[in-house]
Parts: structure tokens; sequence; C-alpha cells
């Protein structure tokens, strides 16, 4: 037996004995509880399979186990050989089966994964047939290193370290503490016949890399290495648990509103808010980060990632920053959130006039101009109300200028348009299809913002103007001008 016969001799637990602890201090199987196991006809499910059936695990298994074989039809020969396999092992131990035939397109890329959705499918499908609470696979502590390997050397962060977990209903690992090494021992010695996949030992695949090359070596360097991680990730998966705590403290600030607790409160955020962010410690913003895009642009949850976000926080204003493929986290003001697809760039149409009175069509914006025989308090948000005679020269309606400036009603001097569109938050991307009503190269209104302090109207005003804004096709009434539904005031 090798390697397991040595560890044998050095005391090692039983494979029984090291399962049935694990079952018992898990508690993997309530009282009465019914269990169905997949089957693959590998050495670690016969293994399973032999334990469970014949009571080696004594009263801590289940109450009643149902096996599943999963037949994706990959090897020709080879997977209907395991198929009959499975199909005399279950008979001998005289437990029941359900053989369930889901054929794989390998033209369709990533089989291995495609394989594994499928299986998990079928269990949950015959674990509802069959009134099943679990479903027991045979992931070994050799599985759970190679996960962890494979999730650290692809995303990193502490979900990688956590891997699998021995108890995740209705999935339970009764072999998570145990080598594949010991199941081949096991099978050995009782006579089991099983299969061996030659897909599992197929170069091309990275996870059979680490398997075969990896583990082996850092075995050999550092002897128990593979032990020693799966106590790690046990360690780290009860870490999880308690950052979940600590997100769920966080929520009330960076997501507020959202349904759930913790991760899922945070995962399911469609923004976040960055005073909220900013407000958490620098360990806590990041994790909320983490947690917040691993969910919703993975594998963009990287490091660089969550630190690129970050650095969003203190801009001023209007930012973003890409996370992988298509992509990108945006900051405007107190939003973060996430957009997907190539930024569609607003086209601005150039100068329209604008007759008093009359009309002016400006892209999807409709500017009126109508003199009015005395002053009605504006609604602000789509109206103004100007001296007529400080309207000398054509007016027009008109996009922003890089340099635009102007003087709003009641402000001391000049300021930047762009200042002012800051000051009232509006997202730097809308800013260009603002529309202004413009005079002879002087701005007269900001629509919805704010009128010029040059067309105040005071006790000599004799005749008034009268601005409005109207909804454009496919805008609300309550949206502002750049289409955005913000509330603007001057």
């Amino acid at each position: 037996m090798g390697l397991a016969a040595e560890r044998h001799r050095r005391g090692r637990p039983s494979l029984a004995c090291r399962v049935r602890e694990l079952i018992a201090r898990e508690q993997l199987f309530p009282a009465e509880s019914r269990a169905l196991l997949m089957v693959s006809g590998g050495q670690d499910s016969l293994a399973l399979l032999h334990l469970l059936a014949t009571g080696a695990v004594g009263s801590c298994g289940p109450a009643r186990l149902h096996c599943v074989h999963v037949n994706h039809h990959l090897r020709g020969r080879e997977s209907d050989d395991d198929e009959a396999l499975v199909v005399r092992a279950c008979a001998q131990l005289a437990t029941g089966l359900t053989v369930v035939h889901r054929p794989i397109d390998k033209a369709a890329g990533n089989v291995q994964e495609a394989a594994r959705e499928a299986r998990r499918e079928a269990a949950l499908a015959v674990a509802g047939e069959q009134e099943c609470d679990r479903i027991v696979l045979g992931h070994t502590a050799d599985d759970q290193v190679e996960t962890m390997l494979y999730r650290l050397g692809r995303y990193g962060g502490l979900p990688a370290f956590a891997g699998m977990s021995a108890n995740d209903p209705p999935w339970v690992r009764p072999l998570l503490r145990c080598r594949r090494e010991e199941t081949a021992a096991y099978c050995e010695e009782h006579g089991l016949e099983f299969a061996r996949d030659t897909g599992n030992v197929y170069p091309g695949y990275v996870r059979t890399a680490i398997r075969e090359r990896v583990l082996p070596a850092w075995e050999a360097a550092l002897p128990g290495a593979v032990d020693a991680a799966c106590r790690a990730a046990e360690v780290a998966a009860e870490m999880r648990e308690v950052v979940a705590g600590v997100l769920a403290a966080a929520v009330p600030a960076v997501a507020a509103g959202r349904g759930g607790r913790g991760p899922a409160a945070i995962a399911g955020a469609e923004e976040l808010s960055v005073a909220g962010l900013l407000a958490l410690t620098v360990p806590v913003r990041r994790m909320v980060l983490y947690e917040w895009l691993g969910a919703r642009a993975r594998p963009a949850a990287s490091r660089a990632s969550v630190l690129a976000v970050e650095s969003l926080l203190t801009l001023n204003g209007c930012g973003e920053r890409a996370v992988g493929g298509d992509r990108r986290v945006v900051k405007e003001y107190d939003r973060l959130f996430l957009e997907y697809g190539t930024r569609v760039h607003v086209s601005v149409p150039g100068p329209v006039p604008l007759p008093v009175p009359g009309e002016a069509r400006w892209g999807i914006h409709e500017v009126r101009a109508e003199r009015v025989p005395s002053y009605v308090a504006p609604d602000i948000a789509v109206e103004a109300c100007v001296d007529a005679d400080s309207l000398e020269g054509d007016l027009i309606v008109r996009g922003p200028r890089p340099g635009d400036r102007f003087r709003p009603l009641g402000a001391p001097g000049m300021r930047k348009l762009q200042d002012v569109f800051v000051d009232i938050r509006v997202p730097a991307r809308e800013r260009a299809a603002w529309p202004l009503v413009v005079c002879d190269g002087r701005i007269v209104w900001v629509c919805g913002v704010a009128v010029a302090e040059e067309g105040r109207i005071t006790r000599e005003t004799r005749r008034i103007v009268r601005f409005s804004l109207g909804p454009g096709e496919g805008r609300n009434e309550a949206d502002g001008p750049g289409g955005s539904g913000q509330e603007c005031r001057t």
C-alpha cells in the first residue's frame, strides 16, 4: 500500500475512523436524515459507498441511503463501463441507484465545468425525487487542496483559502479530511473494484497538473503539507463566518435599503455609498469591495481591482476604473456602481436658433421662449424668467463648451460652468448634452439649473421673457436635462 501503509504504521487512524470523526464533529447527517450519494465509480466514491452502506461509520451515518450515477458519455465505452461498475457495486451492497444520462458537448468548451454543473443539477433533481435532505460528495483532502491552489492562482482572496466546506447543506463531504491514497488502500483492502478515469490524467487540464505534479512535489518537499493546508482551509472557512458578521454591520452605511444581511446584502447592492465606504476602516472597506466585485464581476475581484476601485473613492466628482473584460466601476459623487459594455458617447447637436416667441428642438430637448405680461414664480427645474432687455442679440440653444463661464443669479462673480455642474452633482457624462440658452455668446439660462444674474427680474423690469424646457422623446418630466432624474436647484 506504499505511503498509506507507512501512515498506518505511524499510528494514523483508519479511514473509517477519520470519516466517523468528521461526520460526528460537523454533524453531517442529522437524525433520520436521508442521503443521496453521488457515485462516479472512482476509488473515492466507491470507498464512501462501502463505508456508508455497511454501517462502518456507526450510528452517525444517514438513516437511509440512495445513490445516483451521472453518465456524461464523454469517454465512449469507458463511460458505459463505469456505469456498469456502479450498478454492480450498488447491487452487491443492496443500495438503491438512479442512473442519469447527461451528455456533454465537448465542442462547447470548459468540459469539466459543464460536467460538474450537470452533475449538480442531476443530483438536486434526484434528491427531490427520493426525498433526500443530504447529497453526499466524495471530495477528499487532495481535492480540497487542489481547489485551494487553483483558486489562489486564479483569483486570490480569503475565499480561495476557505475552499470547500464539509457541511454545506444539502452538500456534505465526509472524506474531506482523508487522502486519495487512503481511499485507494481501503478499496484494495476490501476488494472493491473501482474505475480509473483517464480524463483525470489528461495533461491539458489545470487541475490535473496540480493533482499530478504540484501536490506530490509539495508533499515530497514538506511531508504533511496537504493535511496542514486542509486545516488552514477549515480555519479560513470559520474566518469567513467572522467576516460575514463584520460585513453585516457595514451594510447600513454602504448599501442602505438593500435586502439580506452581510455579504448577501452587499453582493446584491446595485450601488454602494462612497461616503459609507470612506467611513469604514481600510480592511473592512476592502473586504466590502471584494465581496461586491466578486458577486458582480468575477473574476474581476482581484486584489488589483479592489485597490483600483478604492482609489476612486477620494476623487472629486466623477471617475471610473476598468476591472477586467468590458466591465468598469464608475464613481458619480456618492454613488459607486458597475457598468458593462462599451460606453456609448452621446452625440451633441450643433447650435439651434431660438426665436422669441418660438421654440427650438435641440437633440431630445425642446426649449420654448415666450413673452409674458407679468412675473409668476417659475418652476425652476424646467422654467426661467428673465428681463427681456438683457437679451440684446440673437438667442441660440447649444451645449457646453470648454471655458464656458457665467454669473449665476445671486452669485458674487463669474463662475466656471463646470464648477456649477460639480456643485449640483451633474454626472460628468451628462454635461456635454446639457442644453444652454445663449445670447450673443453669453449664457442666459443653464436649463433647469440657473439663470444668469444679468437677466434678474427687478422693479424696473418692463418686459419679461419666460423660457421653458419640455420633455423630449424617451424622457420623463421628472428627469433633469441630462436624463438622470437628478433634481436641480439654483
